[in-house]
C-alpha cells in the first residue's frame, strides 16, 4: 500500500473507521470522498486488510490513505473473514467481538496518525474512549435513516412506557419477534452496544440521510440524544468509470430493448440471501405480474447453486425475452438509473433506498430484518414505496398479491401513479439541496476542530 502522508499543516487529519460490513464500508468511503474534494480534510481511510483489498484504489482521491487496521487471526476466524462479506451467519457474533477486543491495536493506531478528528461506527466501544483520552473529538457517522434509529432509540430509552410518536413507523408482531430472537441468538449486537457510539458521540450526530426525505425524524433524535443530528446524505456510490465487463454490456443492452418504465429491477442487496421457499415465491410473483424484469440473484460464499436449480421448474423457459436472472453482481446505479427500469423490488437496505430515490425509482419494498422493517414503513409512508403485502401471523409472501404490488407500481395504477410522480418529486429536491446540506457538515467538523484545539 503506497504510503501518502499529509504535508499541509492547514488540512485537517479525519480518521474513519467503518463497521466490517460492504453496507457500512460504502457510505463511509463516499463520505470520505466527498470530504476529501473540499481539500480542507486529509483522511485516513482504517480498516481490515480484506475489506481495503477490495477498494478501487486507481480512483481514490490523493488525500485519502488507506490504513490497515489487523484483526487477530485464529483457526476459527482467519483474516480472510474479516468483512461480513460471505461470512457464516454462526461466525458473526464471533466476529463482532473480535472487533470489540482490538483497543488496544486501535490505540496504537490512533497514536501513530494523531488524526484532529474521529468518525466511528458501532460495534466500537473502544473508539469514542480511547479518542477521548488523547483529546481527539470522536463522531459517530449512523450509516441508516433516522426514522429507523430514532425509533428503536426510542423504545431502548422508554422501554415500552411511551408510544413512538410517528405512527407510520412501526413492527408487525411477527417482525418484533423475529428480531427479539436474533437479539437473543447474538447478544453481543444487543442494544446496550448499538446505542453506545450514539451517546459517546462528541457534540453532534453525523447520519447518511437528508432533510428533504426525513426532516422530522432527523429533528426526533437530535431531542432524544441531546446532540445535532447532521445529515451527509445522501451519499450514493459513484458509477465506475472503467470498462463495462461484457456480462453488463449485455444487461445495459437489454434494456436498451425495452419501453420505457416497463421493467423491474430485483435485487436483496449483497448480504443477504433468499431461502428456497423465497426464491420460488418471488420467482412465481414475477412471472404472474407479466412485466419484464432484471433479478440479481446471489447465494452464499461456497453455497453457490446452480441457478436453474434454485428457480421453480421450467420458469427460465417461461421468461424467455421477458426476464433477465443475474448471479452474483450487477451495476445497480446504471439499473437504476436506465429509463426502461420502473420499480425496484429490493429488501429495504439503506444504500439501496437512497439509490432508488436519487434516480427517481418507484421502490417495491420486500423488508426480510434487522432495521429493513422501518426502512420501508418510512418509505411508504413518505409516499415513495409500496410494500408486498405478508401474512400477519407468519411473515409468509403471496406470489398473487405480491404480483399485484409489482404491476401497481410499474405499471403506475391504483396508486402507483402517485408512487411515480412523488419519487420524482423528490428527486428534484434532493438533488437541489444536496450540496448546501454538504457545506453545513464541513462547517460543523471544521468548527467543531477549532473549538477543540482553543
Amino acid at each position: 500500500m503506497e504510503e501518502i502522508q499529509d504535508t499541509n499543516p492547514t488540512t485537517l487529519k479525519v480518521l474513519m473507521v467503518p463497521w466490517l460490513a460492504h453496507g457500512h464500508v460504502i457510505p463511509y468511503l463516499e463520505l470520505a470522498k466527498k470530504l476529501s474534494k473540499t481539500n480542507l480534510f486529509f483522511i485516513y481511510f482504517c480498516s481490515t486488510p480484506i475489506i481495503l483489498n477490495s477498494i478501487n484504489q486507481e480512483n481514490l482521491p490523493k488525500n485519502i490513505q488507506l490504513i490497515e487496521f489487523p484483526l487477530p487471526s485464529s483457526p476459527q476466524l482467519p483474516s480472510h473473514q474479516h468483512t461480513t462479506n460471505g461470512l457464516p451467519k454462526n461466525l458473526l457474533s464471533t466476529l463482532i467481538q473480535t472487533f470489540g477486543e482490538a483497543g488496544s491495536t486501535f490505540a496504537k493506531i490512533l497514536d501513530s496518525l494523531s488524526p484532529d478528528l474521529l468518525i466511528f461506527d458501532g460495534f466500537q466501544p473502544w473508539a469514542p474512549e480511547l479518542a477521548s483520552s488523547r483529546k481527539i473529538p470522536a463522531i459517530d457517522f449512523l450509516i441508516i435513516g433516522s426514522a429507523s434509529v430514532s425509533f428503536f432509540y426510542h423504545h431502548y430509552l422508554y422501554a415500552g412506557k411511551r408510544d413512538f410518536p410517528f405512527s407510520g413507523i412501526f413492527l408487525k408482531d411477527y417482525e418484533a419477534k423475529q428480531l427479539q430472537l436474533t437479539a437473543e441468538m447474538n447478544i453481543s449486537i444487543g442494544p446496550n452496544v448499538a446505542f453506545n457510539g450514539l451517546e459517546k458521540s462528541h457534540d453532534i450526530i453525523l447520519i447518511n440521510t437528508c432533510n428533504e426525505i426525513e426532516g422530522k425524524y432527523v429533528d426526533y433524535l437530535s431531542t432524544l440524544s441531546n446532540k445535532k443530528v447532521v445529515p451527509v446524505g445522501p451519499l450514493i456510490r459513484e458509477m465506475e468509470t472503467t470498462t463495462e465487463n461484457e456480462e453488463n454490456s449485455k444487461i445495459i443492452q437489454w434494456l436498451d430493448k425495452k419501453d420505457e418504465s416497463s421493467c423491474v429491477y430485483v435485487s436483496f442487496g449483497s448480504e443477504f440471501f433468499l431461502s428456497k421457499e423465497e426464491i420460488e415465491e418471488i420467482a412465481h410473483s414475477l412471472e404472474l405480474s407479466e412485466l419484464n424484469f432484471i433479478w440479481v440473484l446471489r447465494f452464499p460464499l461456497g453455497e453457490e447453486a446452480n441457478i436453474e436449480n434454485a428457480l421453480p421448474k421450467g420458469f427460465l423457459d417461461r421468461v424467455e425475452g421477458k426476464g433477465v436472472i443475474v448471479g452474483k453482481w450487477a451495476p445497480q446505479a446504471r439499473i437504476l438509473e436506465h429509463p426502461s427500469v420502473g420499480g425496484f423490488l429490493c429488501h429495504c437496505g439503506w444504500n439501496s433506498i437512497l439509490e432508488s430515490l436519487h434516480f427517481g425509482v418507484p421502490l417495491i419494498t420486500m423488508p426480510m430484518h434487522f432495521d429493513q422493517h422501518t426502512h420501508s414503513r418510512m418509505t411508504v409512508e413518505l409516499g415513495t414505496a409500496m410494500e408486498v403485502v405478508r401474512d400477519d401471523q407468519n411473515g409468509k409472501l403471496n406470489k398473487e398479491e405480491t404480483a399485484k404490488v409489482i404491476r401497481n407500481v410499474v405499471m403506475e395504477k391504483n396508486g402507483g401513479e402517485n408512487v411515480k410522480a412523488k419519487v420524482k418529486e423528490l428527486r428534484k429536491k434532493i438533488r437541489e439541496k444536496g450540496e448546501e446540506e454538504f457545506d453545513q457538515v464541513v462547517n460543523k467538523l471544521l468548527d467543531l476542530s477549532t473549538k477543540n484545539k482553543q
